[in-house]
């Protein structure tokens, strides 16, 4: 009887990492109302992005309280909103004043909370955090039939894929089989964005070459200089949560270890900052482009 137990619940635990890892969509108990919504709160900057490209700015943002958190082309199709707090822990109090028709949540970071959500109004509960690029795609198009407005995301979705044709087509051009790393970092840490990471995608589908474990199936990958060095890869592409306060304290310390100095990406001047709010928060098509747009300057140059 013992065995059993932990044969069961080390089964549980080993499911529960395949979840993680490829995470698959949950809309809850929503169904798609006969009224458009118009009064829409979001809980992640994915969703928003989507929502945009249905040509509706919500009511309501979890925007961590950091509206420079939003991407500069997203914010200047938006009008006045409410910030609703956290993307972890949003202020419920402050949706239910909102009276939204929608409210769409992520599956991981909010579906301890879907029932309070649910009570407020309509619930669509998507994937946005680990996700995959393509799943994000669909996540859209997802928005796009809840808000009555299908056909106007496909348009875009159609004309993002062409945006992003040129963009490798370019790309391919000049880095040809150089591998490329994402990662971000703050004070503390150094974390890659695996190859199930959103980022990740971005480059699959520009036809780069990503530096990250194939083997990980973790989205996020804590690392020290060490495993760093081990991949090695030709281009290093930082995004610094902390670059306003002064910059990473841990990257400084790495750059004065003589490993730094042996990186492939440090001897030909690969290593290159972006903003984490495009190549990591976003995770929208806006993102993706600025991502692909990002690249190739950084390989021009």
């Amino acid at each position: 009887m013992m065995f059993f137990r932990w044969a069961c619940g080390l089964v549980g635990l080993v499911l529960f990492g395949v979840v993680y890892a490829h995470p698959q969509s949950d809309t809850g108990r929503y169904e798609t109302p006969d009224a458009k919504p118009l009064r829409v709160v979001v809980l992640e900057y994915s969703f928003l992005d989507a929502v945009v490209l249905a040509g509706i700015s919500p009511v309501g943002i979890a925007d961590d309280r950091r509206a420079q958190r939003i991407l500069p082309v997203i914010r200047a199709q938006l009008g006045p909103y409410q910030s609703v707090g956290l993307r972890g822990q949003p202020d419920l109090e402050t949706i239910a004043s909102l009276q939204p028709d929608l409210i769409i949540a992520d599956r991981f970071r909010h579906r301890a909370i879907y029932d309070k959500l649910q009570a407020i109004a309509p619930t669509q509960l998507l994937l946005s955090y680990g996700a995959e690029y393509g799943t994000l795609l669909e996540e859209a198009r997802k928005i796009g039939r809840a808000l009555g407005r299908e056909a106007r995301v496909e348009r875009a979705l159609h004309q993002h894929q062409l945006t992003m044709d040129r963009y490798a087509v370019q790309l391919q051009r000049t880095v040809r089989d150089e591998r490329m790393l994402f990662a971000v970092t703050s004070h503390k840490s150094v974390t890659l964005h695996g190859s199930h990471a959103f980022a990740s995608g971005v480059l699959r589908r520009l036809g780069l070459n990503n530096a990250a474990p194939s083997n990980d199936n973790r989205a996020y990958i804590p690392v020290g200089l060490e495993q760093l060095a081990g991949i090695n890869p030709d281009w290093l592409l930082l995004g610094d949560y902390v670059s306003r306060q002064g910059g990473s304290d841990i990257l400084k310390r790495w750059r004065q270890h003589p490993v730094w100095a042996y990186l492939t990406a440090t001897k030909r001047q690969q290593i290159v900052q972006v903003d984490p709010s495009a190549w990591s928060l976003g995770r929208g098509i806006h993102a993706a482009e600025l991502i692909a747009s990002d690249l190739l300057v950084a390989v021009q140059h």
